[in-house]
């Protein structure tokens, strides 16, 4: 496949002081990562240098551009678009660092940047530390405000969780337990139900199965533990089901990520943060892939840390990031195809 028709996937480096070179350097000396592919690591030489010697890999060595201009015009399959913004070896490992925070968000600015001028097709970045972001300027409690903030129409862009081939969602995210049930209405149910069809659809996934968690125990006994089942969530089932999605619901919280784990159904949507995240978490904290829907790009990230108690060390498990990588790239692919 000539490289003018291969999906452009961009990489970012994380946080210098965490494992995220290590990752990248070893999601990069994969060589099926190029099937397909064009690889733009957007990030500081001098940080892919030591993840790859942090990693013990042989690496690709790529071809370096210092303007996205220069993206579909430089020949090859791996390009290094340098950002430089911090010498790695000024840099503790393992320890909060707001001048590593600083050069994470920079970083993630550009990359929005090129995005924006549709040089990318795709975008996964290595885990950060939102402490060290803070630390480092960052006014955003999360990436995902940071993406919403500078991307278009954010009002369409959520977070799903993956989980080998088990995605979940939440209705509501980081808002405080009081007031979960106040937004849990019909209309916020169905667009989640509608949200996650779509996203596993562009995927690849087809005819997905979604099943619909209760918000209240035992699922709300019929009315004797709280209306929200039958208020909301019943009805914004049934009209889901309507539009020929095939969702199921609601089921008590405690049983329905079993049916997931068992493979009856491919999708969870969850009613508040909590509920979702620590089944999702028990299930394979260390697989798990944070997708970033509704923007530009597909974008993903390892659902891990920066994992600073073995940063520097060369253990870490690239799982999740080639995981995340293979997300994106399906993503991306279909949205070629369509």
């Amino acid at each position: 496949m000539s490289s003018d028709k291969k999906i452009r996937i961009a990489v970012t480096l994380g946080d210098a002081a965490g494992i995220g070179p290590e990752l990248t350097a070893k999601l990069l000396s994969d060589p099926t990562v190029f099937d397909g592919t064009r690889i733009i690591l957007i990030g500081d030489q001098r940080q892919w240098e030591t993840g790859i010697s942090v990693a013990g890999v042989k690496a690709p060595v790529p071809r370096i551009i210092e303007s996205p201009d220069q993206i579909d015009s430089t020949p090859g399959d791996f390009l290094l678009l340098d950002y430089p913004t911090l010498d790695p070896s000024t840099v503790e490992y393992s320890k909060v660092d707001a001048r590593a925070g600083k050069a994470v968000l920079d970083t993630l600015l550009f990359a929005i940047k090129v995005i924006l001028e549709q040089k990318l097709d795709g975008f996964i970045f290595a885990p950060l530390n939102k402490e060290a972001m803070h630390k480092g300027g960052s006014p955003y409690g999360s990436e995902l405000e940071l993406f919403k903030e500078h991307f278009p129409n954010h009002k369409a862009l959520e977070e799903i969780n993956i989980l080998d081939e088990s995605w979940t969602m939440r209705v509501t995210s980081h808002v405080g337990i009081r007031d979960v049930a106040s937004m849990i209405s019909k209309e916020n149910v169905l667009a989640a139900i509608r949200f996650v069809n779509a996203a596993m659809r562009a995927y690849g996934k087809e005819n997905p199965r979604l099943a619909v968690a209760a918000l209240n125990p035992h699922g709300g006994e019929h009315g004797l533990f709280g209306d929200e089942e039958g208020r909301a969530i019943e009805p914004a089932v049934g009209a889901a089901r309507a539009e020929g999605i095939s969702a199921e619901g609601p089921f008590p919280s405690d049983t329905v990520f079993i049916k997931l784990r068992d493979g009856i159904y491919d999708a969870v949507i969850a009613m508040y943060h909590d509920q979702c995240q620590i089944a999702t978490k028990l299930m394979g904290f260390h697989r798990g892939v944070t997708y970033h829907a509704g923007f530009p790009v597909p974008i993903t990230t390892p659902a891990h840390g920066t994992a600073f108690d073995i940063a520097g060390q060369g253990v870490a498990d690239v799982g999740a990031t080639r995981h995340a990588f293979k997300v994106v790239r399906n993503i991306a692919l279909n949205a070629r195809k369509a």
